[in-house]
């Protein structure tokens, strides 16, 4: 009794710092809820409402155990929650463990597909139809495919990301650099140039050189910027604040824990495989009018075993 009334002063401040560090606790719960984790679920087959606002993932058994599929989608709204918008890019990470490689697959917008509940169109329609979840049922029954996972960041956000870690070191054509020294880049030469978070935006949003099939690569060469940058630090300790950080400016289904797993994998991989590709491939497809939109009608039989040969 003397020591508690002698210590009354500690014994407060001790009762302060545990309601202190249970409210921090409590506040992280919730900033992982709210942030860490999406709102498409993945369910069985049968529960999937193909017309719902954001449709959910149709479960799929894995094709390999050892082969991680990831579906980055990449939104021009500024709002996620309030406009479901438009995805300007969809681009597949596959992560083969056994076989020490990741492949990076775009896939492209116009390319005309089957979309589950609403008939043939645009695969680009499919994030205003349904979300990222339409997107992912319709990427799946159409190349065969087992995704289940997502991250969907909009694209100005990418811009804090890229700036986190210092920028990303991207291959710049002469065509490219003087299109970029016209438009406010001064600075961009042919070359390897590391690139700030808005230049890599610029970079992987231009349309005005080339085809479709320019764009999507250029989009991989910025993310594959990202990777190789990480790749470099080859200490996954020091990836958790960066993973931390990125969280808070993505929509995802997988979780803190789950991506620092993969990505001490990934760190362990000696001599880490490198490989990309866009959907359709070069020779599998036809350029075609249908229902007044200019499509990719495309040789699906012929995708569905080059994504196997590359992911596999």
């Amino acid at each position: 009794m003397k020591f508690l009334k002698k210590h009354r002063a500690l014994k407060i401040f001790l009762i302060v710092m545990l309601a202190v560090v249970l409210a921090l606790v409590g506040l992280y719960a919730f900033i992982m809820l709210t942030f860490y984790r999406g709102n498409v679920d993945v369910v069985s087959a049968d529960k999937v409402d193909p017309k719902a606002k954001d449709v959910q993932i149709a479960e799929q058994d894995p094709k390999r155990d050892d082969v991680v599929n990831i579906l980055l989608v990449g939104t021009d709204t500024r709002d996620p929650n309030s406009d479901m918008g438009r995805s300007d890019s969809m681009m597949l990470v596959s992560f083969n463990e056994k076989q020490g490689k990741t492949t990076a697959v775009s896939f492209l917008r116009d390319s005309l597909v089957d979309i589950p509940g609403y008939g043939k169109s645009r695969l680009g329609h499919t994030y205003a139809y349904g979300g990222v979840g339409l997107t992912i049922n319709t990427l799946n029954e159409t190349y065969d495919l087992d995704i289940q996972k997502y991250i969907t960041i909009n694209f100005d956000n990418l811009v804090s990301i890229i700036d986190e870690i210092g920028g990303v070191e991207v291959y710049i054509s002469q065509e490219e650099a003087e299109y970029y020294r016209q438009t406010g880049m001064p600075d961009i030469s042919e070359g390897n140039m590391t690139l700030t978070g808005s230049q890599a935006l610029a970079h992987a949003r231009n349309r005005t050189l080339g085809s479709d099939f320019e764009r999507t690569r250029r989009q991989r060469s910025v993310i594959y910027g990202i990777y190789r940058k990480i790749l470099a630090e080859k200490d996954p300790s020091a990836l958790l604040p960066l993973i931390n950080y990125s969280m808070e400016h993505v929509k995802t289904n997988m979780g803190v824990n789950e991506i620092y797993k993969l990505a001490k994998q990934v760190l362990s991989v000696d001599n880490l495989k490198l490989q990309s590709a866009a959907i359709p491939a070069e020779g599998t497809y036809t350029e075609v009018m249908y229902d007044g939109m200019a499509v990719l009608e495309i040789d699906f039989d012929a995708n569905k075993k080059f994504l196997d040969e590359m992911m596999y």
